[in-house]
């Protein structure tokens, strides 16, 4: 089993580079979390597998190994002729060169759902959710390496202070588990905070009944703009006063309410009435 000749410490040092605090670089070095991961994300030879921020390779050799074929994504140009070197014994990984941000994952579908498996660059992590969110008819599985705050949030309850916008519309369409919890010294450089590997399934379909998706998004982001407004305020940046009380009243949704107390079906409620 072929392993990179050189640690992500000592490939920066002899190269006298310093990575990079704009892309969220840390790179995991720890061995049993990245094991970890492969157990959760359950690879098997008939699966592709998405790999979104490569860095020098430590995850995508084992997914390689594991898996059908293996996509990958790096960012930093400074990183992929290493990369390519400590990958070149598997023919079945494809290293595409930018930012995922801006490539239509979707491009890799090919007739079989991806697995995503991968340890977010923190810098882009909650856009990067988003983005995986909007194109979840694509993967039948995501496992991600993300910042402690990020991964409590996606998971939130009502009721909490984690509880926001992107716990609403994360957990509408997928289902949510916090798999293990990643300390600082897992990582180099270290982090400030841990991390946790995060699980996703994206449901068939919506949790619950959304008449119009794109509406229920605006009413969701609307309501948690500002978390000290109350309903009857926070959603007038999308109605005139009057009608937003017209969309309370039918929802028998109290106005005085503030958006981190309603549950999802609530949620769904007000967008029912805005129609």
């Amino acid at each position: 089993m072929v392993r990179a000749k050189s640690s992500p410490r000592e490939f920066f040092f002899s190269e006298d580079l310093r990575p990079r605090k704009a892309l969220g670089q840390s790179f995991m070095h720890d061995k049993n979390v990245l094991e970890r991961m492969l157990e959760i994300a359950e690879l098997s030879e008939v699966d592709d597998v998405l790999e979104i921020g490569a860095g020098l390779g430590a995850l995508t050799i084992s997914l390689g190994e594991r898996s059908r074929r293996v996509i990958t994504i790096e960012k930093d140009n400074r990183l992929l002729e290493k990369l390519k070197q400590n990958v070149s014994h598997l023919e079945n990984v494809k290293i595409i060169s930018g930012d995922a941000l801006k490539i239509n994952l979707r491009e890799f579908y090919r007739g079989d759902k991806i697995k995503v498996v991968s340890n977010l660059p923190y810098s882009s992590s909650s856009p990067m959710l988003f983005k995986l969110l909007e194109e979840r008819d694509t993967f039948s599985l995501l496992v991600l390496m993300l910042q402690s705050e990020v991964g409590e949030r996606i998971s939130a309850l009502p009721g909490s202070k984690e509880y926001s916008s992107i716990s609403v519309l994360i957990q509408t369409y997928m289902d949510v588990n916090l798999e293990l919890r990643v300390p600082p010294e897992a990582f180099w450089p270290k982090p400030k905070v841990w991390s946790v590997v995060v699980k996703l399934v994206p449901l068939p379909g919506p949790r619950i009944f959304i008449p119009d998706e794109k509406l229920f998004k605006k009413i969701v982001r609307a309501a948690f703009s500002s978390r000290r407004k109350m309903l009857i305020n926070s959603l007038c940046a999308l109605f005139p006063k009057e009608r937003v009380k017209e969309i309370l009243n039918k929802s028998s949704i109290d106005g005085k309410r503030r958006a981190e107390t309603l549950s999802i079906e609530e949620f769904g409620r007000l967008t029912l009435s805005s129609i």
